[in-house]
């Protein structure tokens, strides 16, 4: 019978960058779905098939070509922290990230011999900082899970912290716990996960366009000029705190004024392109706090997912200066995995 595993994609609204050094960081799934079919049939000779739908890819292996690529994959990522190769080298395939999931799955609890067929489809903008991949990773994990009657949280969390650095080259975690529980978090590494409370949010997501930059390559860059600088990441926790008290008090001015604060902070660290701080300026002009909600970049005039606050619709303005928009819708729900009739 086969399994159908739906999650949402994520919004980090404060603590990008900052939570890789400590600092806490707030996240918001949103309702833009990414969604896998897992299939298992019992056949004479062993094959993994992944069909990507929004690639309109798909392809097939043996268990023994599957497990070889994936130790291929996981070679090129040593060689990278070894500092021999780019990140971008690591996963060179759409469909690496997918076997990997299979990989370390088979690692912990060996696959039945059979056929094994997923189909994956996302409706997060790719690329842009809402963390397709670890939707992607979140989701392949969830139905393998399931299929394997693995009950373990905490072991798929930790599973899909380590698939996700074979992209940025280093997961604070952030993404997959955010995408596999929903709803509003506050996440700090060494302390207790905090679920906030569900309350209304006027905002928008717009879409700057795709990073030049690479996370890896974004964060890599931050990492040389400000890994030391614990004033700046203090600055950082200060504000997510803001935001934070803010939201508990639903103080718009305040949540407004936490989200004008990082912006700020993220321009400092130089993951701002000019073009998309210009924009910025003309949403506040129309009474919108706004910020980028991602990695940022340090080339080119994209920097992916903006997040703008604020009663005021953005649609025309967005429109003069070519890029696409659309209010957010908060998503409650994680990591959903029912059993296809």
């Amino acid at each position: 019978m086969p399994i159908h595993c739906s999650v949402p994609a994520k919004l980090i609204l404060s603590g990008e960058h900052a939570v890789l050094y400590g600092a806490p960081a707030l996240s918001l799934a949103i309702d833009l779905p990414t969604q896998c079919t897992l299939d298992f049939k019992a056949a004479n000779q062993s094959k993994i098939e992944i069909h990507l739908l929004d690639y309109q890819q798909h392809q097939a292996w043996s268990f023994n070509q599957a497990w070889q690529q994936a130790q291929v994959i996981a070679t090129r990522y040593h060689q990278f922290q070894q500092q021999q190769l780019g990140i971008r080298q690591v996963c060179q395939s759409p469909f690496d990230l997918v076997l990997l999931c299979l990989f370390y799955v088979n690692q912990c609890s060996p696959l039945t011999p059979g056929h094994w067929r997923l189909e994956i489809q996302s409706n997060a903008w790719v690329g842009r900082g809402l963390g397709s991949s670890a939707a992607v990773i979140v989701s392949v994990l969830a139905a393998l899970f399931k299929q394997q009657q693995l009950d373990d949280p905490n072991a798929l969390l930790q599973m899909a912290k380590t698939i996700e650095s074979y992209q940025p080259g280093q997961s604070s975690g952030l993404d997959p716990i955010t995408i596999f529980h929903g709803g509003l978090l506050r996440y700090q590494r060494g302390e207790a996960l905090q679920h906030l409370p569900n309350h209304p949010l006027q905002a928008w997501l717009i879409d700057s366009g795709e990073p030049q930059s690479t996370t890896g390559e974004c964060v890599a860059a931050v990492k040389t000029h400000y890994a030391q600088d614990t004033t700046l990441w203090q600055r950082f926790a200060d504000c997510t705190q803001l935001m934070h008290l803010a939201w508990l008090q639903q103080n718009q001015a305040a949540l407004k004024q936490a989200v004008h604060i990082n912006q700020q902070l993220l321009t400092t660290i130089g993951v701002v392109p000019p073009k998309v701080t210009a924009f910025i300026a003309a949403l506040q002009q129309q009474d919108l706090a706004a910020k980028i909600c991602g990695a940022g970049s340090i080339n080119g005039d994209a920097a992916g997912v903006i997040m703008a606050i604020g009663l005021n619709d953005p649609s025309d303005l967005c429109r003069q200066w070519g890029y696409r928009c659309q209010a957010i819708q908060l998503q409650q729900q994680g990591a959903h995995c029912v059993n296809e009739l």
